[in-house]
């Protein structure tokens, strides 16, 4: 046994890691949700009807009245309310449109004095009489209320607009239909509760797929459907699958159609439906959507690409079998040129991806090694913020961890240790703790090198020349256990001399001159009173 493997040996009691090649994948997936959260997401959840063209020559023959372009201002408010509640219904239909008109301004729609005139529930009642023209102006004024505050939408959803939405649904009329979506689709959007509201009623799922795929429907009641069903796959917790599973299909019908709004939302839908174990994995993978989703990657338009990264990113945390399908589909080329990407985001999510790659089989880490992705990813740290340089980090820890002697020193000689020294200063006990085991790995390996040239080991000098000593001695009295525990075996297995043998012996005889005994101090000591 070398003097090495007697100096790993004698500390092996010390600290035990507790890696494994499954919770290293594992970690990359719950990064999913600080990826995933931010201020303002790329995609908005809640749309305003701003303006729209009646596209029912029904809904216009049976109101012959003059529709004019005004819009009525807030002091016109009062005279509106005595004209919904007065009994003749030609006024009641030209107010209520002229509410509507006041609440599809771009900007600040007097929302509030709205409610406070109690009207709301007066329109809710119009959703259910049999006046196409009352149900269709009644609806935009809730749906444009609901694209507001969750104070705003949590009035109308307790007014129990939800069961009667999804009756709509089903209307013979399409411009109901289209508002009908669009009022769920923003219900949807305003938080998990109601979302799993909308997902109780009987058949919403079917009603929008039947929306979505009846020849009769338009491309505007389409997209509608489209957004309202992508939102009801969406959020954490996620949905039962077996709730929304229906919708994969239609997503991969979707994303083919040579409509950008459509494709952006369908790529969400798959996003959603993609994140989870591996049975939403499979679901997704055998629907056939993995080229469409690679090519989207080369797509010049953020809003494509970004939501078909996350789908590709969701695919590659599963088993190395479903990695593996993924990577058949040529995808490394398309994330090698994303890491020079000018938004910080797709470089992030293109770092993402490929450390759960990297966190699969050996064959996969070389796979990633051919590409050229590894120096091409070193390069682009050096160059980049810390954000970026911190995702990478992950990619390049997962292969060190889990990838051969051969494809640790290939990262090591691209210059992935500096990277690694770099992050020992950082704020992030998990990114610290990845740095420090993947130090640990090429320090291994470079014994192993050591080892078969009788010469000493390369690792060391390189981290000596980086600074990196000091700052694994500094990290021996780190708060985080687990980080102070793998610092102090780094150090003290490369880095402190031990005594010998010999030196024990030494200093074995060297006590015989000890000038005080350590009880005759405490009994000198205990003479004397303090």
């Amino acid at each position: 046994m070398s003097h090495f493997q007697n100096k790993l040996k004698r500390r092996q009691g010390r600290f035990k890691k507790k890696n494994t090649r499954s919770n290293s994948r594992d970690k990359r997936v719950k990064h999913t949700i600080s990826l995933s959260k931010s201020k303002r997401d790329e995609r908005l959840m809640k749309r305003r009807n701003i303006g729209k063209v009646l596209q029912s020559s029904n809904l216009n023959q049976q109101n012959n009245q003059v529709i004019t372009d005004h819009i009525p201002t807030v002091e016109e408010l009062p005279e509106l309310v005595k004209g919904v509640n007065s009994n003749d219904i030609s006024i009641i239909k030209k107010s209520t449109q002229l509410i509507r008109k006041m609440l599809s301004v771009e900007d600040d729609p007097p929302v509030n004095e709205v409610l406070q005139t109690n009207l709301i529930s007066k329109f809710v009642s119009f959703l259910e009489k049999n006046d196409q023209f009352l149900q269709f102006e009644s609806a935009w004024i809730l749906s444009n209320i609901c694209s507001g505050e969750h104070e705003e939408c949590e009035y109308v959803v307790d007014l129990g607009i939800i069961p009667i939405f999804n009756e709509l649904l089903k209307s013979e009329d399409p411009d109901i239909i289209e508002q009908s979506c669009w009022a769920l689709s923003n219900i949807s959007g305003d938080c998990i509760e109601y979302r799993d509201l909308i997902l109780k009623q009987k058949g919403v799922i079917d009603n929008l797929i039947n929306i979505i795929k009846s020849p009769s429907s338009n491309l505007d009641i389409i997209q509608n459907a489209n957004w309202c069903l992508s939102n009801l796959c969406r959020g954490k917790p996620r949905p039962k699958f077996t709730k929304v599973c229906k919708a994969i299909p239609i997503f991969a019908h979707l994303i083919n159609q040579n409509h950008q709004q459509l494709v952006i939302d369908a790529c969400w839908g798959l996003s959603y439906l993609s994140d989870g174990n591996d049975l939403n994995i499979n679901s997704v993978i055998d629907s056939g959507v993995v080229p469409k989703m690679v090519e989207f990657l080369g797509s010049t338009n953020p809003k494509i690409q970004i939501p078909a990264l996350r789908v590709i990113g969701n695919l590659v945390t599963g088993d190395s079998i479903q990695t593996q399908r993924v990577l058949e589909s040529d995808i490394l080329d398309k994330l090698y040129n994303l890491l020079s990407h000018q938004r910080i985001q797709i470089k992030k999510e293109a770092c993402w991806a490929l450390s759960n790659i990297t966190a699969g089989t050996k064959n996969q880490i070389q796979q990633v090694v051919e590409s050229g992705i590894i120096k091409q990813l070193i390069l682009v740290m050096k160059g980049s913020n810390r954000l970026i340089r911190q995702e990478a980090c992950w990619v390049l820890s997962n292969a060190i961890y889990g990838g051969s002697t051969e494809q640790i020193i290939y990262c090591a000689e691209q210059g992935c240790l500096n990277e690694f020294i770099y992050f020992l200063e950082s704020p992030s006990s998990r990114v610290i703790k990845i740095c420090l085991e993947a130090i640990e790995k090429i320090l291994q390996v470079g014994e192993i090198q050591a080892e078969r040239t009788a010469g000493q080991n390369p690792v060391i000098q390189a981290i000596q020349s980086e600074g990196g000593i000091e700052k694994i001695d500094k990290l021996t009295n780190h708060k985080s256990k687990v980080i102070y525990k793998l610092a102090e075996n780094i150090y003290e297995t490369y880095f402190f001399e031990e005594e010998s043998d010999e030196d024990d012996e030494e200093d074995s005889d060297e006590g015989n001159y000890n000038f005080y005994d350590e009880q005759e101090i405490d009994n000198t000591f205990a003479q004397y009173e303090f």
